[in-house]
């Protein structure tokens, strides 16, 4: 595709050496290649590359304009040339990152602030924006519809359950022993070993016997590739990404605090220890940090923290689960999961799931 824009036009990036001078655009502004991205897009003047900017699903990451531009409308330019290759492609909703200072620039094309989150130790700072529809209001307004007369306050647990594991069931009777009202959402971004679908069924029928819980799908707005993109992909050693994977989880949390919490009337929620995945043990510290702060903006969520279950001297995982299946031991991992679980295991329909847990080796 390539659009004029005056003297300057926008096109595809697709080649090598473009995809090369892309990239040191990136990191001349201390950013790098998000990866996943389904269109690639540079705003040039002659052959000079000036900003650049891409889509992976329905968010767009790696914007950057060359420090001679800033300020310049090109990033304005660009922003706007792919909102209209989203609506293209058929997308109704996008979401961006963006520095917490260039947050009223995108506001002024019509994006809408979810939150914004800094982390002094690192000097990060990130806001997330979404424009177009269906949106976080409409979001919520269905979310208030599905919980109403539910018992507030309430208490709230995400998982991802990939699989659910006797670990996640502990929990959950945990929690819901702790308080009147259990609202489960479960993390609905496709990009896990187990499909969402399998992942949110298992949960239902592990937890049929809990009267005081309810599952829910955690939609675009709890632990997804728009408000924590980092915790999808596994860490570069030697890279920045612990950092920018604490600024996502602080995003994550804000998001949480700001518009999930209120609309579930959540005032505690409960988390399992984290020994093994360093990201999942970053987001379950800044859960304890962010959450149950003193606030004008919102009431504080309590965090309660539960001991992972053992079995074996080992703690239960999914990711353990996974590592049996993976290796072929897959009859040793029944005393880690449900038994709901286990049959879905045992079942014809999990054969195409356990065959691609063989032969990828995947972080979730």
């Amino acid at each position: 595709m390539s659009s004029a824009y005056g003297d300057r036009d926008v096109r595809e990036i697709r080649d090598a050496p473009d995809l090369a001078e892309r990239e040191a655009l990136l990191a001349s502004r201390g950013l790098s290649a998000p990866g996943g991205e389904g269109l690639v897009l540079g705003l040039y003047e002659g052959d000079a590359l000036r900003a650049t900017g891409s889509l992976v699903g329905d968010v767009i990451q790696g914007l950057a304009t060359a420090r001679e531009d800033e300020g310049g409308g090109s990033a304005a330019v660009l922003v706007t040339a792919l909102l209209k290759a989203a609506a293209a492609r058929g997308l109704g909703r996008v979401a961006v990152f963006t520095k917490p200072r260039e947050a009223p620039v995108f506001e002024d094309l019509g994006f809408r602030r979810l939150a914004i989150a800094e982390r002094p130790a690192s000097g990060l700072g990130a806001a997330l924006l979404e424009w177009g529809s269906p949106g976080i209001g409409d979001w919520k307004t269905d979310l208030a519809r599905r919980v109403e007369g539910r018992p507030r306050p309430s208490g709230v647990v995400v998982v991802n359950c990939n699989p659910f594991t006797r670990g996640h069931l502990a929990l959950l009777e945990w929690a819901a022993k702790l308080s009147a009202w259990i609202h489960v959402l479960v993390v609905e971004e496709d990009r896990s070993l187990f499909p969402f679908p399998v992942r949110l069924d298992l949960v239902r029928k592990g937890t049929a016997h809990i009267r005081n819980l309810e599952v829910h799908p955690g939609g675009p707005y709890v632990i997804s590739s728009a408000t924590f993109p980092t915790y999808f992909t596994r860490p570069r050693p030697g890279s920045s990404d612990d950092s920018v994977s604490e600024l996502h989880a602080a995003l994550d949390l804000e998001i949480f605090r700001t518009h999930v919490a209120p609309v579930l009337g959540a005032a505690e929620r409960f988390v399992g220890t984290e020994p093994y995945c360093p990201t999942t043990s970053t987001y379950n510290r800044l859960m304890k940090e962010i959450l149950p702060a003193p606030r004008a903006d919102s009431a504080p969520v309590a965090v309660r923290e539960m001991p992972r279950v053992e079995q074996g001297g080992e703690a239960v995982s999914a990711s353990r689960v996974r590592d049996l299946i993976r290796s072929g031991r897959l009859e040793e991992a029944r005393p880690l999961v449900p038994d709901t679980t286990w049959e879905w295991l045992r079942s014809p329909g999990a054969e195409p799931v356990l065959e691609r847990i063989r032969t990828r080796d995947t972080r979730h």
